[in-house]
């Protein structure tokens, strides 16, 4: 797994190597065990640099979310327009092509993104004690991914996109690409490798695409 580069003080604003030091800290501790001292020596910023940029440690978390979930955003915005933008004319057979594109967005961004490695532990915190930053996170990125893949599931099936049985499957076939990156360690001792490589990523996202259109063809056969 990629980590992100130590930030390079003569080419990064002050306030983006906070943000990106701010990440990396909170992604592998619970908000208590962070200093703010820890975040500007990492950061190679001045001690009152937080202050100055965003008032104090609570409002960095908070500005630590919107960056983090605008930049996973902005990734995947390509395939999250192309799911947004299916009318109602598109047939189910393009709907399906247009899930398996955003699949594949989805598995590279969370196994291998830029961001993957210190944003699982962010968001995972957050899912399992929320606080302020999760309306953020799910405004701004959980909401909209989920939208998205529901309304092109919803369009395969031929069902209305805010189904509650789609909005549950769009969960549960998501949790397939989550599971690879919460349950990363395991899978790698299993594997017997320390990260995985690029045919890894390449079979992981194969295997959620198959599992993914054989239950878009068992739910099809079940409803006829």
């Amino acid at each position: 797994m990629p980590r992100n580069p130590a930030p390079d003080r003569d080419s990064q604003p002050t306030r983006e190597r906070l943000l990106l030091a701010s990440l990396k800290t909170f992604g592998h501790k619970d908000y208590e065990a962070v200093s703010t001292r820890e975040i500007v020596e990492l950061a190679q910023a001045n001690i009152s640099a937080i202050s100055y940029h965003f008032g104090g440690k609570e409002q960095l978390y908070l500005a630590t979310t919107a960056f983090l979930a605008q930049s996973i955003r902005d990734s995947l915005e390509g395939v999250l327009q192309a799911a947004r933008a299916t009318p109602d004319s598109v047939d189910a057979g393009s709907c399906r092509e247009r899930l398996v594109e955003l699949i594949r967005a989805l598995a590279r961004n969370i196994l291998e993104g830029e961001f993957s490695a210190d944003a699982a532990g962010f968001i995972f915190r957050e899912q399992l004690h929320p606080t302020p930053a999760f309306d953020i996170l799910y405004t701004e990125l959980i909401e909209p991914m989920q939208r998205g893949y529901a309304q092109l599931l919803a369009c395969a099936l031929g069902k209305p996109a805010d189904d509650e049985t789609i909005k549950l499957t769009t969960h549960a076939l998501l949790g397939q690409v989550l599971i690879f990156r919460i349950g990363q360690t395991t899978i790698l001792r299993r594997l017997d490798r320390a990260r995985f490589a690029a045919k890894d990523i390449d079979r992981i996202t194969t295997i959620i695409i198959d599992n993914t259109l054989a239950a878009i063809d068992a739910r099809l056969a079940q409803d006829h």
